[in-house]
Parts: structure tokens; C-alpha cells; sequence
């Protein structure tokens, strides 16, 4: 409990209690001070009947109040914890001499979950499902290709290749090399995006990463 919240309870406890006595001193401070054992008796029974509820009161007051400080505290610590499992999606690529390859990484501490994946035309702005629905035709073959992404699960530093294209030992350079221009063409009209939450349903930011630079060794 934070030393504000303390000094609060403490006056509106100190007010409660000591009102009835207060008001009893003004009322009666006119009298001289009784030597009656039964005015004293009435006067305990006054405390007795007044002091007695208001302390009822006030423990309520108090638990009421430590539950809310409780909850809060819960509140902040599950807050906490969320943010230590907290996902950080991750879109990595490759451009070699040899091969091309795209892939999405877990790089947070928590599980993450893929909602609602996409490729998006820069110039038109038209969405595509997977990687598999930009590729051009080639006279090659793909190694691997993925379709849409939604509902994947990814733990803690895993990984899910998207795309991979690499010239087989038998295959002649000129074809590859070809082939590899025309991919790189293609994906550099495009970006990734991803939405993504973690474990405890809270969405991440939306992720984009354009692949425009797989055009980059264009005249």
C-alpha cells in the first residue's frame, strides 16, 4: 500500500472514531463533570453504541479498499508478466548467388499466433494469400513455397520458411540465374504483412516489410 492511500485511511478512520466524542464534548461541554457511577454508565454505553458501528464501518471500509489495492496490484503484476512473454515477429530474407529465401521468425520471449497474413501489391495495392500466389513461371523448380499463414503458432525463437529457391548441383547456371531474375522481379512488387497476438489474445502491432529490395539490381 502506497503511503498516500495509508495517510487516507488513517484521517477518514481517525474522523469516524473520533466524531462521537467530539460531538458529545460539544453538546454537553457546558456540564461539570459528573461523580455518578450511572452518568458514567450512560456515557459508556453512548461510546459503546456509537464507536462500535463506526469501527464495524471502517474494517469494511479498509478490506474494501485493501481489495482494490490487491486487484490493482494484480492487475499490473499480470501486466508485467505479459509483456515478458511478449512476441516480436521477425520477417527475414536471403539473396545469394545460390539461392532466395524467405522466411518469419519468433524473435520474443512468448508464443505468437499469426491472425491475418498477406502480401500486398506496392503499386496496386491487391492482396495475395501466400508467396505461392506471386511467383512467376519458371523453367526451374521451387524448393519451397507457403501458402497463407493464418492461425500459425510460433514459440519462442522458431522459425517457418516461406520461400526457398536454390540451384540443384545439375542445374545449368544460365537457367538459374534466369529464373532468379524473374523471381526477384516479382517479390520486389510486394511487402509482407502480418497481424499477430500473443498467448493472452492481445494484439501486436501490425508487422509490414516491403521486398522491394530484391529489385535492387535492376537498371
Amino acid at each position: 500500500m502506497s503511503a498516500k492511500n495509508r495517510n487516507v485511511i488513517l484521517i477518514i478512520s481517525s474522523i469516524l472514531i473520533l466524531a462521537p466524542l467530539a460531538i458529545y464534548l460539544f453538546h454537553f461541554r457546558s456540564q461539570p463533570i459528573s461523580y455518578e457511577t450511572a452518568t458514567w454508565g450512560q456515557f459508556g454505553d453512548y461510546l459503546n453504541g456509537t464507536f462500535m458501528p463506526i469501527i464495524a464501518l471502517v474494517g469494511i471500509v479498509v478490506t474494501l479498499l485493501l481489495g482494490i489495492i490487491s486487484e490493482k496490484r494484480n492487475e499490473t503484476n499480470l501486466k508485467i508478466e505479459q509483456q515478458k512473454q511478449r512476441p516480436l515477429l521477425h520477417l527475414g530474407y536471403f539473396d545469394a548467388e545460390d539461392h532466395i529465401r524467405l522466411f518469419i521468425r519468433n524473435k520474443g520471449n512468448g508464443p505468437l499466433i499469426i491472425t491475418n497474413y498477406r502480401l500486398t501489391n506496392l503499386q496496386t495495392g491487391e492482396e495475395k494469400q501466400g508467396v505461392f500466389d506471386c511467383l512467376p513461371l519458371i523453367k526451374g523448380y521451387f524448393n519451397n513455397y507457403t501458402g497463407n499463414q493464418n492461425n500459425t503458432v510460433l514459440s519462442a525463437d522458431e522459425e517457418s520458411e516461406l520461400f526457398l529457391f536454390e540451384k540443384s548441383e545439375t542445374e545449368i547456371i544460365d537457367t538459374f540465374d534466369i529464373d532468379k531474375g524473374l523471381i526477384r522481379a516479382e517479390l520486389s512488387k510486394y511487402k509482407v504483412v502480418v497481424d499477430y497476438k500473443d498467448v493472452y489474445d492481445n494484439s501486436m502491432p501490425t508487422y509490414e516489410r516491403s521486398l522491394k529490395w530484391f529489385a535492387r539490381n535492376d537498371n
